[in-house]
Formats: C-alpha cells, sequence, structure tokens
C-alpha cells in the first residue's frame, strides 16, 4: 500500500498537467476559437480543422520525420563501434571515452547552435534563388541539427550502449537488451523529430513557402501569429495521437522485456575482457581512433557556437544577470518539483512493488505522454497562464512540467534493480530501502540536471510565455531577428554561460566515472519477478 501512496502525487500531476490539458486541446480541435476571445467559448465547426489540416498533412509533416534519419544511422554505427571497442580495452580506456563524452553531452543549446549555424554555414538568400531551393533548404537545417547534436548523440548512446554490453552474458538470450535498448531508440528518436521546432524556426521560420515546416511549427504560426487555436489544436492533436502510440509502444517494450538497470558495486565489469594486455591493444587502439573522429565532427558542429560562447553582445551587468536569473531559476523549480515527483513515484513502483511481479503496469497511465512535451499542449498552458495573469511574470516563466514522465519511467527501472541487490541477514528492511535510496541519489542528480538543462534551454515555451522579459534564448532569437547589420553581436554567451558549462561538465563526468560506468543493462525474468 505503501507503493500506492508513493505514486499518487504523480498521478495528480498527470491528471493536471497532462490529461487535463489533452482533453482541452482535443474540445478546441472541433472549435474556431481565438486566444483573446475574452474568455468565451469558441464556436463549433466539427471537423473542419482537421480536413484543412490534413488537406497540408505532406507540407506539415513531410518534414519532421527526416530529422531522425541522420540520429538513427548514429545510433546504430557510430555508437555501438565506439562502445564496444572502448568495453573491450579495459577500464582506463572506458572511462577516457565516458570522460571525453561528458563535454558534448552538456552542449546543449540548441538556439544558440541553430543561430551560429544561421550566421555561419547557411545562406537563405542564396538558396532562395537556387534551382534546388527546396532541397537546398531542408538540408540545411536537417544537416545543421544532426552535426551540432552529433556528440549529444553518441555520448547518450555509448554511455546506454556500455551499460548494456557490462551486463551482456553468455548465450543468445544476451542479446535480448540490446533489441530492447534499440527499440526504444528508434522510438525515442522518432518522438523527438517529430516535435522538431527550434532548428527551422531560428533559421527558416519555417520558409520559404513553408519548405521547412514542421507540425510543432504549424502549431505555433496558427496559435501564435494568426490566431487561429482551432486549427492550432487540431494539429497538436494529431502530433499527441503519434506520440501517444509510440508512448505505449516503449511501455510495452520495458514491461514485456523485463528491462531494469542495475548497479554494480565494482568498478570491473563481471565479464569484462581479459586484463592480458596484448589483447587490449587494438580494442583501445580502435577506441582511440573512433573517439577522435567522433569529437572532430562534433568540434565541427559546436564551433558556430563554440566561437562566440564569451559574446554577451550590447547588454549591460544587470541586463544580463536579469537574464541569466530569468534562464535558470524558473526550469530550477519545474525540474525539483517533476524530477523530485518522478522519484518518489518510482520508487514506489520499482522498489516497494505494491502489485508484486504486475508493478511496472502501473506504468501504463503515464505511457501515453511519454514523450510529450511543451508544444503539444502549450495551446492550453498559455491559455491558464493568460487567464490569471502570469504572462511576463516569473511564475509564468516557469516550464508547465509538473511531472516529468521519463524520469518516471528511468526511476522506475532503476529501482527494479536496485531491489535485486542481496539483502545481508542482519540488514532490516528499513536499512535496506535506504541503501536503495543512496545508491538511487546519483541518478536523481544526473536526471535533475539534465532536466534543468533542457527546460532552461527550451524556446518554445519561452516564446509563448512573454516576450517582454525574455529569456537568454528568446532574447538571441529577437537579436537574430533585429538589424542584420548588428548580427554579430548577438549575446551567444547568455545562453550556457562558461561558468556553467564548466560545471554541468565536471559534474557529468565524475557521474560518469564513479557512477554510470557501473550501471547494467538487463532484461528478463528476476527474482523479484518470482516473489
Amino acid at each position: 500500500m505503501v507503493g500506492l501512496v508513493l505514486v499518487l502525487p504523480a498521478f495528480f500531476g498527470l491528471l493536471t498537467g497532462y490529461l487535463w490539458p489533452t482533453i482541452r486541446t482535443a474540445w478546441w480541435s472541433f472549435q474556431a476559437r481565438q486566444p483573446f476571445g475574452g474568455g468565451g467559448g469558441g464556436q463549433w465547426v466539427g471537423l473542419d480543422n482537421y480536413v484543412r489540416v490534413l488537406a497540408q498533412f505532406g507540407r506539415t509533416w513531410g518534414f519532421a520525420p527526416v530529422f531522425a534519419i541522420m540520429p538513427l544511422l548514429t545510433l546504430a554505427v557510430v555508437v555501438p563501434l565506439l562502445a564496444i571497442a572502448a568495453h573491450r580495452a579495459g577500464r582506463r580506456a572506458r572511462w577516457a571515452v565516458r570522460l571525453a563524452l561528458a563535454v558534448p553531452m552538456v552542449c546543449f543549446a540548441p538556439v544558440a547552435l541553430a543561430g551560429g549555424w544561421q550566421l555561419d554555414r547557411f545562406d537563405l538568400a542564396g538558396a532562395q534563388g537556387s534551382v534546388f531551393a527546396a532541397a537546398f533548404l531542408r538540408l540545411g537545417v536537417v544537416s545543421a541539427a544532426w552535426l551540432s547534436m552529433f556528440g549529444l548523440v553518441c555520448a547518450i548512446g555509448v554511455t546506454v550502449y556500455l551499460a548494456v554490453l557490462r551486463g551482456r552474458g553468455p548465450g543468445p538470450s544476451a542479446y535480448l537488451a540490446d533489441l530492447a535498448v534499440g527499440a526504444l531508440a528508434v522510438i525515442v528518436t522518432l518522438a523527438v523529430a517529430l516535435q522538431s521546432f527550434t532548428y527551422p524556426y531560428v533559421m527558416t521560420q519555417g520558409g520559404p513557402a513553408d519548405q521547412t515546416l514542421t507540425p510543432m511549427l504549424d502549431t505555433f504560426r496558427s496559435g501564435f501569429l494568426t490566431l487561429e487555436f482551432g486549427a492550432a489544436a487540431a494539429q497538436a492533436m494529431l502530433v499527441l495521437v503519434v506520440l501517444m502510440v509510440l508512448g505505449l509502444g516503449a511501455a510495452c517494450v520495458i514491461i514485456l522485456t523485463g528491462l531494469r538497470v542495475e548497479v554494480d558495486p565494482s568498478p570491473h565489469p563481471a565479464d569484462g575482457p581479459s586484463r592480458r594486455a596484448g589483447i587490449r591493444a587494438t580494442p583501445a587502439l580502435l577506441a582511440a581512433l573512433g573517439l577522435f573522429a567522433v569529437l572532430a565532427v562534433t568540434a565541427y558542429g559546436l564551433w558556430p557556437w563554440l566561437s562566440r560562447l564569451g559574446g554577451l553582445g550590447p547588454v549591460d551587468g544587470p541586463t544580463a544577470i536579469s537574464l541569466l536569473a530569468r534562464t535558470w531559476l524558473p526550469p530550477a523549480v519545474s525540474a525539483v518539483v517533476g524530477v523530485g515527483l518522478a522519484a518518489v513515484a518510482g520508487f514506489g513502483i520499482g522498489a516497494l512493488r505494491p502489485l508484486g511481479r504486475w508493478s511496472e503496469l502501473l506504468l501504463l497511465p503515464f505511457a501515453p505522454w511519454l514523450f510529450v512535451g511543451v508544444g503539444p499542449l502549450v495551446l492550453v498552458w498559455f491559455d491558464f497562464a493568460r487567464a490569471i495573469g502570469l504572462l511576463d511574470t516569473f511564475l509564468g516563466q516557469i516550464p508547465p512540467v509538473w511531472l516529468a514522465v521519463p524520469a518516471l519511467f528511468l526511476f522506475t527501472v532503476v529501482f527494479r534493480g536496485l531491489a535485486l541487490r542481496p539483502a545481508e541477514p542482519t540488514v532490516g528492511a528499513g536499512a535496506r530501502y535506504g541503501r536503495m535510496l543512496l545508491w538511487g541519489l546519483p541518478m536523481l542528480v544526473f536526471v535533475g540536471g539534465a532536466t534543468w538543462l533542457v527546460q532552461a534551454q527550451s524556446l518554445f515555451w519561452g516564446l509563448v510565455s512573454g516576450n517582454r522579459n525574455p529569456t537568454a534564448p528568446v532574447w538571441v532569437v529577437q537579436q537574430l531577428g533585429a538589424d542584420p547589420a548588428a548580427r554579430d553581436a548577438v549575446s551567444f554567451g547568455l545562453v550556457l554561460p562558461i561558468p556553467t558549462l564548466v560545471i554541468f561538465a565536471v559534474g557529468l563526468g565524475l557521474l560518469q566515472v564513479f557512477y554510470l560506468d557501473r550501471l547494467v543493462i538487463r532484461v528478463g525474468t528476476s527474482p523479484i519477478d518470482r516473489r
């Protein structure tokens, strides 16, 4: 019963933060509604909004899936090769790879990266005059997104795949974890690509002639530029339906395979490679070459931003401090609450196991919103903030994500793995659960920091929550769209300041070596399922 009680706060967050906004978005999709209509209901138009959206389906949905192609190839080819080489080369090589990839893993500043690419490597005017204008524009935006995020994708993929390799045992069943993680990687990549917004918005505004339009960008334009909330809601609902299917699919993979994350107290894999230096030499060389290639591509992708990392632009000290406060403090509130509720619920499901071997079924109510970001539900969240006067305020800039659903799934599989740790006869249940919490604390820091960083860099909510008091990403977008002659004086250094970047990199490096390196991903029936 205690486990069920711990899930209740997260369930309340699901109802208020996801289910109710989804219902309202669905209702609005059948109306002709404006965001500033004085609070009255919209006019019922039936399926007209859906007919309009579906008539332009190819134009709005044809581009977004392209963002998934190169990341999937990276995860399928580059990541396994580098991870296998690092795993077979031994602990020192593995640590070196982890530490080197910690830097690109925290270089998450999509607005600054897209802006840097636009200034240095993207000629929008020249592309419009080309015979192959449409292909050039799409290739330019997709290339910017892939190359600037290449290091991040590799770092996350290698971190996960090293945990899979650490838990691989003999026999054909050893590769079931590979299949499960691979399926999840495909699903996650498609879900992220479908919600692409920042790169096409910053680099092309979806144009020209809607050649780089995505569903989320169309939702933003319909809802907040042409003020057609009904059409925007219909587009958002189509995205929501696909994301819900993907979320349920991911949940089924996790539940049916019995996927879990265990923590190995030993710094060496139990079935690791031989200690003989002669056997390790070749994998170490391959790991070094692979790491060099990954870092070279990463540096090329990040350089348009890194070369401007120290630029503060035309802002004075108080203005810079105000921008930084609006960028980092509101997301900190959302991250603490959202990740905190997820951790409590994950402990209740994964460690306390209120339904026994069927406890993971408690994840199913949350699964439809596993991959839902700010975009698909932004209309309802904006309307609520406007109605109670929160726009352009500190409270209004807090991302309306009061439950981090991906964190809930992650904490569940982590605590499920921690529940497998052998219990000492002299240790009571309370002390045993206390040790689980202690081993789960580094994961809380990791997930909390990642959530904070991602939400601080979010452009979508910053654009709609108020432009008079912008966050740093919104400020950069405003500068890029202002005087073209002053575009080289953009405040890129305020988006992810050097001290913040260093703190995140050092913290992640420590977690990589002393905690993430000990994680083991396994699938299949576990001892706790037989209790």
